[in-house]
């Protein structure tokens, strides 16, 4: 009966054995990888352009705002200044910049929304190659690596043929850019 047992628990160990090391686990850069797509150039100068016209106008009310006070100061400072005018302006003043603050949060929010308008087709392009890169070369998982290297003891060190960030840019149909001076690559493998 020991014998038989011991038999059982050896073949499930074995099994279990194998199984292991059918288990891949890959890594890639997300973030390089989308920052590397040829639309982003595209995607970066239209925001860019967008920023810009909701700072115009955010500091075109700030100039607004600044000048009817300033005026406000230089009523007040007069000897017979009328105290209902300034009142008034008074609260006109803080009615202003009440609405430029309501203004430059919604401009924000505005600008966040355009972003992921415009990113979020990018990364679900990206996502779309490494979950079939993934299912291609029999990886069960894949980790980004700045997100694994930033959480603190969750992977310490990793062989570089787990980067399968090579195989995703083939998949794209992107080709993997150069490191320009200064700057890192991620250190790339075979993905195999």
């Amino acid at each position: 009966m020991k014998r038989k047992f011991l038999v059982v628990a050896a073949l499930v160990l074995m099994t279990v054995a194998a199984k292991a090391q059918e288990f891949k686990i890959g890594y890639t850069y997300l973030e390089y990888i989308v920052l590397s797509m040829p639309e982003m150039e595209a995607i970066n100068s239209e925001l860019d352009t967008y920023g810009a016209q909701l700072e115009a106008q955010v500091q075109a009310k700030q100039k607004d705002l600044q000048t009817k006070y300033a005026a406000l100061q230089q009523m007040a400072q007069q000897p017979n200044a009328n105290q209902v005018v300034l009142k008034e302006r008074e609260n006109e003043i803080i009615t202003l910049r009440d609405q430029l603050e309501k203004f430059t949060a919604q401009a924000d929010q505005a600008y966040g929304m355009k972003q992921a308008e415009k990113y979020n087709p990018v990364y679900t392009k990206v996502q779309d190659a490494i979950e079939a890169v993934r299912k291609e070369n029999g990886y069960a998982m894949i980790l980004n690596s700045r997100v694994a290297a930033s959480s603190a003891g969750i992977v310490i060190a990793s062989d570089t043929t787990l980067n399968i960030t090579e195989l995703v840019f083939k998949k794209l149909g992107v080709p993997m850019p150069k490191p320009e001076q200064g700057e890192e690559a991620p250190t790339t493998g075979t993905g195999n």
